[in-house]
């Protein structure tokens, strides 16, 4: 499995950091509002790995870091072996993860691989799985995960895009036993463009999601994002 999307210049994906974001095929979530659709349903050509090596071999000295993305990116069997082979350029490596695969998240961690992780928490525990689109999700994994990295000692955000067909009050106010304890949690703001999964999905209004930022840091640091 390789990576099949690459975005050579961003300032948005890893804070202060000026990155280059790798995109891996598939994933094993259809959360409707993702943005990413074409790697998530596998329409996207694979990019030989060589070739993004040699790109990168090209912005040492230019760019900081690179974005492990997705799809996601722990369904790749040679995610640990591209990682290592990317951190021997001198890049930090930041992850982004839905959180399903607790294993492959500790071995990265414990191998001293990873400079920074994004984690998503998609919604409270009874949401959670219509908000993944993944009738089969195992909600004890996500737990898993979720207590991994706040025992971790490495660098780490979780962050939920806000919809509102998805969110509410009382979803909120579950997901705060999810994340109760963690040292961030960043709430986006949706925005509906193209290759969204479905389309006409709504964001969250900012007096909305104030309410919601409220509710969370009783349990929380939380701050918006994109508002």
């Amino acid at each position: 499995m390789e990576f099949v999307g690459i975005d050579k210049f961003s300032l948005l994906d890893y804070d202060e950091k000026v990155s280059v974001v790798l995109f891996s095929q598939s994933c094993n979530f259809r959360c409707p509002f993702c943005h990413n659709g074409e790697s998530v349903l596998n329409s996207n050509t694979p990019i030989a790995f060589n070739e993004i090596l040699k790109y990168l071999k090209s912005r040492v000295g230019v760019i900081d870091a690179v974005v492990i993305s997705g799809g996601e990116p722990t369904l790749m069997p040679e995610l640990e072996k591209r990682i290592i082979e990317i951190r021997k350029l001198g890049f930090l490596i930041k992850l982004d993860t839905n959180g399903s695969n607790p294993e492959v998240l500790e071995r990265l961690i414990k191998n001293k691989i990873l400079d920074y992780v994004a984690m998503d928490i998609k919604n409270g525990e009874s949401a959670y799985k219509e908000t993944a689109g993944c009738k089969n999700l195992n909600i004890k994994n996500i737990k898993k995960s979720i207590e991994i990295l706040k025992n971790s000692g490495v660098n780490y955000e979780f962050r939920t895009t806000l919809v509102k067909e998805f969110h509410n009050e009382k979803s909120i106010k579950e997901m705060c036993k999810l994340v109760k304890g963690a040292k961030i949690l960043y709430l986006q703001k949706f925005v509906d463009r193209e290759g969204v999964i479905q389309k006409g999905l709504h964001e969250i209004s900012l007096e909305e999601a104030n309410l919601f930022k409220d509710i969370l840091s009783s349990e929380v640091p939380t701050e918006l994002r994109g508002y």
